[in-house]
């Protein structure tokens, strides 16, 4: 992403805009801290996690480059999850109250502005449905159908990682993907995984 990115902000916003460079394992902020501004990724990867009361990590949102990120509190007072790296890069901060502004002055903005939170939200709730498949395998399956093109998705994070956003171990996903490719359900090459066609009455 080149800077000219930022040329299509508001000047109001653009002018308000800072650079952030971030690390791996860098905390962007937590959950409870006030929410003072929205972020978007120009490089890298952030991760929106929170807790659940057993103490198992629960990944809300993947934020990656051009996504925006913390948006959902940009009329609330605190963050509601905490925000870590898990790829450096760089993000770009917005404060909330210019962004804000913005949006009630600049209709053409306030329109892309909607435009990207429909497209969280669907990555959102596909999220979220996959989460509640009980099977692992059906949640790779889910995946795979949602995320790839004609079932084939070339990860871009580390097994481990992928294991958490669905909502399991990584020993657990490497016996089920496995299990699967034994099966003939799966093909894998490298990072590239690519969900096979059954054969009609066949059951996965």
């Amino acid at each position: 992403m080149t800077e000219d990115w930022i040329e299509q902000f508001p000047d109001t916003l653009r002018l308000a805009a800072r650079p952030l460079d971030i690390r791996k394992g860098q905390y962007i902020f937590r959950f409870g801290d006030e929410a003072d501004a929205v972020y978007r990724v120009v490089e890298g990867e952030v991760c929106l996690t929170r807790f659940s009361p057993e103490g198992t990590e629960i990944v809300l949102h993947r934020a990656r480059e051009g996504d925006f990120f913390a948006e959902a509190s940009l009329f609330g007072t605190h963050y509601h999850c905490d925000a870590i790296c898990t790829r450096p890069g760089r993000c770009l901060r917005l404060p909330a109250e210019t962004l804000r502004h913005c949006l009630a002055n600049d209709p053409g903005f306030a329109m892309e502005w909607i435009a990207t939170l429909s497209r969280n939200l669907r990555r959102q709730r596909a999220s979220q449905e996959r989460l509640g498949l009980k099977s692992l395998r059906l949640r790779v399956i889910h995946y795979l159908v949602d995320r790839g093109k004609e079932g084939r998705v070339e990860l871009d994070q580390p097994i481990i990682r992928w294991a958490t956003e669905l909502g399991a171990s990584h020993e657990a996903l490497y016996r089920t993907l496995a299990e699967m490719e034994r099966e003939g359900i799966l093909q894998r090459q490298g990072q590239t995984l690519t969900l096979m066609q059954r054969q009609p009455g066949s059951s996965i």
